[in-house]
Formats: C-alpha cells, structure tokens, sequence
C-alpha cells in the first residue's frame, strides 16, 4: 500500500471543505479522521472527461459514494479513475485529516491531490455578555513573520439558546434577530474605539458574523469590537489565522452555500469590500 496524500485542515459544524481531486491508477481507500466529538462525513464523487470537479455543495447531493464518521472515522474504497472528495462537517469542530493510500503495486505518478490545502495555523476564542449598547475590544497583533489571513467569526445568542456556529465564504451575513438580541462585528487596523475616532471598511451585521482579512499588515495590530446593537446575550468569538506561502490555497468556510476555493491568493478572501462605516458609540465593558 502507497500513500498518495495525507492533507490536514479543520471545519466546524454545517461546513465543508473545499474539493480534493485525486487519481488513482488502481483501487485505493479513503479516510477521515476527524477530532474527538466531531463527525465528519466523506463524499466522493467519481470524474470523467478533462473539466474539473463539481462544487462541494453539488458532490453532497450528486455523490457516488459516501462514509459516515459516526465513531470519528470514515472510510470508503475507491475504484481506479479520478475522484473528488469533499469532507462535510456533519456535528462538531474541530481538525480533520484526510488521508488516500492506492494498493497499486508500483508508484503512482500522480502522488498529490489537487488543490493542497492551508490548514488553521493558530486559533483563539472569547466569550462575553453584553447588555444593549456595550461593547467588547480585542486586540490581534500580526507577528513581523506575516500571515496569509486572519479572520474571525462571531455568534450571539438570548435567553440562553446557543446557534450553531458557522462561517460565510467570504461574505457579510445579513442583518437578523436571534433570541431577542443583534450583536455586530467590526474590525480596525492600528486603531482602538477605546481610544480613538476609528473608521473600517471590514464589518458584518448579525448573530453570525464574518470578517477576514487577506493578507493583513505585519507589525499592525487589528483591533475587533463585538457591538450589542439591540438587546442583550452572550457572544463566542473565534479567530483563526493562517500562515501559507505562495498560492497556496486557503480553504474558506460555508454557510448553506457552496465553498469558495482560492487558487490565486488568500487575498481573493478578504471581506473589506464594502463603504466605510465608523465604530459604534459604545460604552466598552471588555477590552484586552
């Protein structure tokens, strides 16, 4: 048995990841093996002819093989031919690694699966209550080593309920109501609303918010600010950093949309795009 390719990334609850295409000249396997607690399911779906693989969203539904990883495993066989795979985080969080061994008798010659993925370098998480009209700030410093990315994610809930946590494909998530409460995201460059007039284009409204930044400053520091627009809830907000060279993929989370995968640059995934927006008036009650 031969090793194909054995890639690492994570994913959380409702997510999938971006499409691995593989060619085997002979019968392989497949597995996932996801974090403790997590289940991880692996779709496959079998290519002809030269176009490229279908969409993740479109392998979950048009799949010719799927393993469920009730016990943290998932596995399949896989004939010899051309497959996209697609890893879908069924419950859970957590890191995953997807590995593809071949029984051929000889290398083969296609030895890595295409795109290779970039996997979370570093990840921190804060958790807070906020009454209507306070605010928390955070402060994230860029190492002079550089990152390719960093972005956060953001959830608030009332009355106790908790959402499932989920991430947009580099997109804003509309403006909603959760629990009777709205908290917003914003996110400044050397500039803390603690102490100054701050203005930001990287913004996103509602319970489950995104912002990420590719790539960000070296040196700079980014300051973010959870803001309880109405009402009054807790908050769980993640960061996650990446660390890739080159053009080196970024794999990009979903929220009931099919994932984005960047082949260029992890700058093709920065959320600035939209009109300045200056910090809310807040009374901040957090600040680290």
């Amino acid at each position: 048995m031969s090793v194909l390719s054995e890639q690492q990334a994570s994913l959380w609850q409702g997510q999938t990841s971006q499409v691995y295409e593989v060619t085997l000249n002979c019968p392989g396997t497949a597995t996932v093996v996801s974090s403790y607690g997590a289940r991880f399911d692996l779709y496959a779906k079998k290519k002809w002819g030269y176009g490229s693989c279908p969409s993740p969203n479109s392998i979950l539904y048009n799949y010719d093989k799927v393993a469920y990883g009730y016990s943290g495993t998932a596995t399949m066989t896989l004939e010899a031919g051309t497959w996209c795979l697609v890893v879908y985080g069924f419950s859970g969080s957590g890191s995953y690694s997807l590995r593809v061994t071949s029984n051929c008798p000889y290398p083969t010659p296609y030895p890595t699966p295409y795109p290779t993925p970039c996997g979370v370098y570093k990840s921190d998480t804060r958790t807070g209550f906020l009454n209507q009209g306070q605010a928390a700030v955070y402060g994230y410093y860029i190492p002079t080593d550089g990152r390719s990315k960093i972005e956060w994610s953001m959830t608030s809930s009332g009355g106790g309920s908790t959402p499932i946590i989920v991430a947009s494909a580099g997109q804003s998530v509309e403006s909603s109501s959760y629990g009777g409460s709205t908290f917003d995201l914003y996110v400044f460059k050397d500039c803390n609303p603690q102490n100054s007039y701050c203005n930001t284009r990287y913004y996103s409204y509602g319970p489950n918010a995104y912002v990420s930044v590719a790539p960000p400053s070296s040196g700079s520091t980014y300051y973010v600010m959870v803001y309880a627009r109405s009402g009054s809830g807790t908050y769980n907000l993640k960061m996650n950093s990446y660390k890739c060279g080159g053009t080196t993929p970024i794999i990009v989370a979903s929220a009931g949309m099919d994932a984005t995968m960047s082949t260029a640059s992890a700058a093709s995934d920065d959320t600035g795009s939209g009109s300045e927006v200056s910090a809310p008036s807040a009374e901040i009650v957090i600040s680290e």
